[in-house]
């Protein structure tokens, strides 16, 4: 049985995640990147950041960044915690969802 499952791949969501953020001041500038650190700090270990990319040119958002993870319903979960913590100054967010193999 342990053979078998070994053969068995899950599959890899993989999450391309652009971002807007409106314009701050420099003192909520400060505050954004305080709380990124925080939110790093308490990232889930079942969420992959494989990147953060700071320009998504050809697009009309700020940038985007790469998320692993195996399991869609984490996702959905960290999602929801996620949102909360940069929905002050991310005003606009578009999601790219696919599954390798």
């Amino acid at each position: 049985m342990e053979r078998f499952l070994a053969r068995i791949h899950m599959p890899t969501y993989t999450f391309l995640v652009f971002y807007k953020i409106r314009p701050l001041s420099p003192e909520e500038e400060e505050r954004a990147r305080r709380e990124w650190s925080e939110i790093l700090e308490k990232w889930p270990s079942k969420i992959r950041l494989t990147g953060i990319f700071d320009h998504a040119w050809g697009t009309s958002y700020n940038g985007f960044m790469v998320i692993e993870c195996e399991d869609y319903g984490e996702y959905v979960k960290f999602w929801k915690w996620f949102k909360d913590q940069i929905r002050w100054y991310v005003i606009e967010t578009r999601t790219v969802i696919g599954v390798r193999r």
